[in-house]
C-alpha cells in the first residue's frame, strides 16, 4: 500500500458463502487510471466487504488518504450505507458514491450514508471535479455537473455531466491502479465503447440510453498488445469484451477481428463478447469474423421463447432470427453460446413457461454441446420500463430494493403465479434442460471433437453446463476420458484386429449396476446375461479371443459364443459407452 489521494472500492458481502466475482468489471479502475493521469494518486479495490473494510482502516490510519469513492449497485446498497457512514464518522474525509444505482438513490440513503456527493452517470470528469473541490479546494460545488447531494435536508441534483466523446483519450488501466495486486493476470477485461441505442424494457442501460461512442480499433488493439507484452509470461489468456454494443457496426467488427488475429500470432488467447441477435442476423458475416479471430464464447440476448414477450421486451428480434443466429454460431465453430431465459417477466403465464422450455430445448438441439441457457427470474432493476410500470406487464413487484435477493430468490409475482410456484418452475426448467442436455449427449448429437476439447481443458473456471452434464454421466465421461488419454481406443479405430484387442468397462459394476428382481441394467440400458458376463470379464486383462474362450466355459451354445456374435455385442456395449478397448 502507498500514499494515495483517493481510493475507490467496490465491496459486497460474501453472499451464500461465495466471494464477490468481478470478472469484466472496469468502472473504479478506469477512474483510478483517469485521476492518475490528471495529477492525483489513486488506486482501486473490488472484493469482499470484510477485506475491503480492513484495507480502508489500514489506508486511513497509515496513509494520507484525502477522499474515498464507493461503487453502488442494486445488491450492495446497505454495504455502501454502512461503509460511507463509518468512514465519515471515523476518519472525517469526503466520501463520494457512484455506480448504476446512483440515479435511483432516495433521500433516506443520503441521510443514512452521510456521503458528500453522489456521482450520476459517466464518472471520470465529475470525479475529477470533485477531487479538485474536496482535495485542492478549487471551484464551487454548485458548478459541478453530474452530482446529487443533501443540502438543508433536500436532495439537490445538478444537470448531467458532458459525455466524453473521444474515448481514445481515456488512459489504459495498468497495475498501478490496483490497491491490491491483481490476482488473475490471465483475464483481461476491455471496454471498446459506451452507450446503447437499444431500449430493452427490462434493462437499466436501456432506460438510461446514452449516445453510443466507440474507441478506435487501433486504440483497443494497442491496449491488448501492451498488456500481452507487459505480461508475456502469462499462459491461457482470456479477454472479456464488456460492452453491449460490440456487434453494432459490421465493418468495425471486421477490422477489430483482423487486429485480434494479428495479436494471436504474438500470444494465443481466447476471448468473449456479447452479440445482438438482430444485428448478427442482418449481418451474419460478423459471426464468421468473430469465430475466425478465436472467440471462445459469445453471449446473446435471447431472454424469451415467445414472440409476444420478445416484443414486450423491445428486443427487436424474432424467434426465427434467434434460431438462425445460434445455428450460424454453431456452424462457424464458436465453442460456447450463452443466453438467459427470464421467468416471471413480461406477460408471464404457465403457457409461456412451457413455450420457454420448448424453445430452449430447440436451441440446445440446434447447437448441441455449444448452446448454454441459464434460467433466471425477472430482476426489478431500478428505473427500467417494466419496474416503473409492472402492472402493464402483468407483474407484481414484491421487493424493489433487493432486500430479499442476491439474484437467488424471486422478487416478483403475477396475478396467478406466486413466488413459491415460480421457484418450483425455475428448478423444474433447470432440471428439464439439464436432462435434455444429457439426452443429446447420450444420443450422440454432440461432436466428439467438442467433448475432447472440454476434457483437454486445464483451467476449470471456464467449464460450462455441458461439461457439468457430461460429469453426470460417469460411463460416458469415462468412455471419452479413457480414449482421449491415449490408453484406450474406440472399437472402430482398431476393428481390423478385433480378436486381439482388450475390452475395458468404463464404470464400476458394483457401484452402478442395477439388479431389479434379476433384471440388470446400467444407466437405463437393459442387459442380458451374455452382456453382463462380457462386462464382468472386461477389465483389459483378456483379449477378445481369450474372452470367447472364457465364455465357452459357461455357455453350451457355441452358435451364441462365436466371433461374429461377440463382436456385435461388443459394438452394442460400446454404443452405450460401457466399453472401450486397449491394444494390450
Amino acid at each position: 500500500m502507498r500514499d494515495n489521494d483517493i481510493l475507490f472500492f467496490n465491496l459486497h458481502r460474501r453472499y451464500l458463502n461465495a466471494s464477490p466475482q468481478f470478472g469484466g468489471f472496469l468502472g473504479i479502475f478506469t477512474l483510478a487510471a483517469f485521476l492518475n493521469e490528471n495529477g492525483y494518486r489513486a488506486q482501486s479495490y473490488a472484493g469482499q466487504l470484510t477485506e475491503g473494510l480492513r484495507l480502508i482502516d489500514e489506508a486511513c490510519q497509515n496513509y494520507n488518504i484525502k477522499m474515498i469513492g464507493l461503487y453502488c449497485d442494486y445488491e450492495n446498497v446497505t454495504e455502501v450505507i454502512f461503509l460511507s457512514s463509518y468512514i465519515k464518522e471515523t476518519y472525517q474525509i469526503p466520501v463520494i458514491v457512484g455506480g448504476p444505482q446512483s440515479t435511483s438513490l432516495k433521500k433516506d440513503f443520503y441521510i443514512k450514508s452521510q456521503c458528500d456527493a453522489v456521482v450520476r452517470y459517466e464518472g471520470e470528469i465529475t470525479v475529477l471535479d470533485l477531487a479538485n473541490y474536496y482535495i485542492e479546494s478549487l471551484g464551487v460545488i454548485d458548478d459541478i455537473k453530474g452530482i446529487s447531494y443533501l443540502k438543508d435536508n433536500d436532495v439537490i441534483t445538478h444537470e448531467e455531466q458532458d459525455l466524453i466523446e473521444n474515448l481514445d483519450a481515456l488512459p489504459f488501466i495498468n497495475d498501478e491502479c490496483y490497491l491490491v495486486p491483481k490476482q488473475d493476470y490471465t483475464e483481461l477485461s476491455i471496454m471498446t465503447g459506451r452507450g446503447c441505442p437499444f431500449h430493452c424494457s427490462f434493462c437499466h442501460e436501456g432506460h438510461h440510453t446514452r449516445k453510443v461512442r466507440f474507441r478506435s480499433v487501433e486504440n483497443v488493439i494497442e491496449e491488448i498488445k501492451i498488456y500481452i507484452e507487459t505480461h508475456e509470461y502469462i499462459k491461457n489468456l482470456h479477454i472479456l469484451f464488456t460492452d453491449d454494443t460490440f456487434t453494432l457496426i459490421p465493418e468495425r467488427v471486421k477490422k477489430l477481428c483482423e487486429g485480434l488475429e494479428q495479436l494471436q500470432k504474438i500470444k494465443p488467447f481466447r476471448w468473449f463478447c456479447e452479440g445482438h441477435v438482430h444485428t448478427l442476423f442482418m449481418n451474419p458475416e460478423m459471426i464468421n469474423y468473430i469465430a475466425k479471430a478465436g472467440a471462445q464464447r459469445i453471449q446473446l440476448g435471447i431472454e424469451a421463447g415467445t414472440q409476444e414477450v420478445l416484443d414486450a421486451y423491445k428486443k427487436g428480434s424474432t424467434l426465427e432470427e434467434i434460431k438462425t443466429v445460434v445455428k450460424h454460431c454453431y456452424d462457424s465453430g464458436i465453442e460456447e453460446v450463452y443466453s438467459n431465459i427470464i421467468l416471471a417477466g413480461a406477460h408471464f403465464t404457465r403457457d409461456v413457461y412451457i413455450k420457454n422450455i420448448d424453445f430452449a430445448k430447440e436451441l440446445l438441439k440446434i447447437a448441441p454441446g455449444v448452446m448454454e441457457i441459464g434460467v433466471v427470474s425477472y430482476w426489478p432493476l431500478p428505473e427500467t420500463t417494466i419496474t416503473n410500470h409492472p402492472e402493464d406487464y402483468g407483474l407484481n413487484i414484491l421487493d424493489y430494493d433487493f432486500i430479499t435477493s442476491s439474484g437467488d430468490f424471486p422478487q416478483i409475482e403475477t396475478n396467478d403465479i406466486d413466488r413459491w410456484e415460480l421457484i418450483e418452475m425455475m428448478k423444474s426448467m433447470e432440471y428439464e434442460l439439464s436432462e435434455y442436455m444429457k439426452e443429446l449427449l447420450i444420443k450422440g448429437f454432440v461432436k466428439t471433437e467438442l467433448i475432447n476439447s472440454w476434457l483437454s481443458r486445464k483451467h476449470t473456471k471456464y467449464i460450462g453446463r455441458w461439461i457439468y452434464a457430461l460429469n453426470q454421466l460417469p460411463h460416458m465421461l469415462n468412455f471419452y476420458s479413457m480414449v482421449f488419454s491415449g490408453e484406450c481406443n474406440f472399437i472402430d479405430t482398431i476393428s481390423k484386429n478385433i480378436p486381439h484387442i482388450h475390452p475395458m468397462r468404463t464404470v464400476q459394476l458394483s457401484k452402478y449396476l442395477k439388479n431389479d428382481s434379476g433384471n440388470k441394467s446400467l444407466f437405463g440400458y437393459k442387459l442380458n446375461d451374455l452382456e453382463v458376463d462380457i462386462l464382468i470379464y472386461s477389465l483389459g486383462k483378456l483379449s477378445v479371443e481369450e474372452l470367447i474362450l472364457k465364455l465357452r466355459e459357461k455357455y453350451d451354445d457355441f452358435t451364441l459364443i462365436n466371433n461374429e456374435n461377440i463382436e456385435n455385442v461388443l459394438r452394442k456395449l460400446s454404443s452405450q459407452y460401457l466399453l472401450v478397448y486397449s491394444k494390450y
